[in-house]
């Protein structure tokens, strides 16, 4: 039986199965007339169709009606069912699943959830709350403050540790998500364009989007990096601009310290992985600890028979059994994108998916077209291939066109991993690589 977690955090809802992550979803949702896209596809279409780009509906997950409603969806409940359903098929139709859910949902929206999860065809057999989860692996007896970042808010949730892991409060700092620090970083990074070339990436809709297609990849270098240059091409002009971390942060700390004002010196903070991925963020919180990007799934993995017996998924799990001898990391190493993957989550693929067709990967080579042609000798239109090597998936580039990965140019061949996203300038083809369970 295959029992797989979902992470729900509308930033990037993670599912995993067993320590392997099989499928990376923001909450995105883009409405046109004949269809719903969900996840990175829609996300990929928030600044070149912004009227039919949604992105709130986990926040505000209810029935109000959608300001532009259209025969597919009604309202936020309408969309959070629509991304329901493409993760159990892109997440390779799992048996049964727990999942995670934030503590800033109301008893109202835990009720909705329960009754979309009814509607569809996943079988949920645990709710429990994200904090609680992610701080069982690592936290010795004490008291902690989880912060854990989403789109539109930070969620800042207090637990005390005994024999139990139990959630004692939670605050919400409205406003304090990534998309307020996108958007910050983003002008700022038009700025420094227009300034070094006259040149504003935010006048044209496909500029735009290529700009937020990098800032996740460019925050990420900045922990490591003084500076780092952004490149964006426009009418076969290259335009470039140099981001300093130091002006960068500058504009972020307001945002950050809204959620610094909720936090004692004497706290001891547990920072989830969408926190530690953000540069600077952590110097304001002194004496705070990264937690890794699977915390949540190993405790979920640790505790499954203990949802599982339990028979239903109506109980929302605020309290854990605490772990015996938990694993406590004073300097933890944070997770990069462009890590490589350890073999045991690269040999995870076994599948690529383009649209709603999977494709296993049966063949030791495959090259893969902007168009969204996959084939296994014919080469001719290829932008990108596919290799396994020694138990990894290789990604080469095959072409000038640029390829990305999870929204990062890719440079040079590169080891990919379940739920890595590629995708080509120019094009909305993507091809997502996942891992189907026995």
């Amino acid at each position: 039986m295959t029992t797989q977690v979902i992470e729900l955090n509308d930033s990037e809802i993670r599912v995993a199965e067993g320590d392997s992550i099989v499928l990376r979803s923001p909450g995105y949702a883009f409405l046109d007339k004949d269809k719903i896209e969900i996840g990175v596809l829609a996300a990929r279409q928030a600044r070149l169709e912004p009227r039919a780009v949604h992105n709130r509906y986990w926040k505000n997950l209810n029935q109000d009606p959608l300001q532009t409603p259209s025969t597919h969806a009604r309202h936020n409940a309408d969309l959070a069912f629509a991304q329901l359903l493409a993760i159990h098929e892109q997440s390779g139709k799992p048996d049964e699943v727990i999942i995670a859910v934030p503590g800033s949902f109301t008893n109202e929206q835990l009720a909705l959830l329960l009754g979309l999860v009814d509607a569809s065809p996943l079988t949920v057999v645990g709710l429990v709350d994200t904090a609680v989860a992610a701080i069982t692996p690592t936290a010795d007896k004490g008291n902690y403050v989880h912060i854990d970042m989403h789109l539109h808010q930070t969620v800042v949730t207090r637990l005390i540790v005994s024999d139990q892991v139990s959630r004692t409060s939670v605050q919400l700092v409205d406003g304090a998500g990534l998309t307020a620090i996108y958007d910050a970083t983003a002008h700022l990074i038009a700025d420094l364009f227009i300034k070094e070339s006259r040149f504003d990436p935010q006048h044209h809709p496909e500029t735009e989007q290529a700009l937020y297609d990098q800032i996740p990849a460019c925050l990420n270098s900045l922990q490591k990096h003084s500076e780092v240059t952004l490149e964006i091409q426009y009418q076969q002009t290259q335009h470039q601009a140099k981001l300093p971390l130091d002006l960068l942060l500058k504009v972020l700390n307001p945002l950050y310290e809204k959620i610094a004002n909720l936090i004692d010196n004497s706290d001891s903070c547990l920072l989830s992985y969408q926190i530690n991925q953000l540069p600077g963020l952590t110097t304001l919180l002194e004496g705070s600890r990264d937690l890794t990007e699977n915390s949540v799934f190993e405790a979920c993995s640790q505790h499954a028979a203990l949802f599982q017996s339990a028979g239903s998924a109506s109980n929302y799990v605020t309290s854990l059994p605490a772990t015996e001898n938990p694993i406590i990391d004073d300097n933890p190493v944070q997770v990069s994108q462009s890590s490589a993957p350890s073999s045991n989550t690269a040999d995870s693929i076994t599948h690529i998916l383009h649209g709603h067709n999977a494709y296993a990967l049966n063949n030791d080579h495959l090259f893969l077209s902007a168009s969204g042609n996959i084939s296994a000798n014919d080469a001719s239109t290829c932008h990108c291939s596919i290799q396994q090597n020694s138990g990894q998936v290789e990604l080469i580039i095959e072409g000038e066109l640029a390829v990305f990965v999870n929204g990062r140019q890719l440079k040079n061949t590169e080891i990919v991993r379940a739920g890595d996203i590629i995708s080509f300038t120019g094009s909305k083809t993507e091809y997502t690589f996942i891992h189907v369970g026995n």
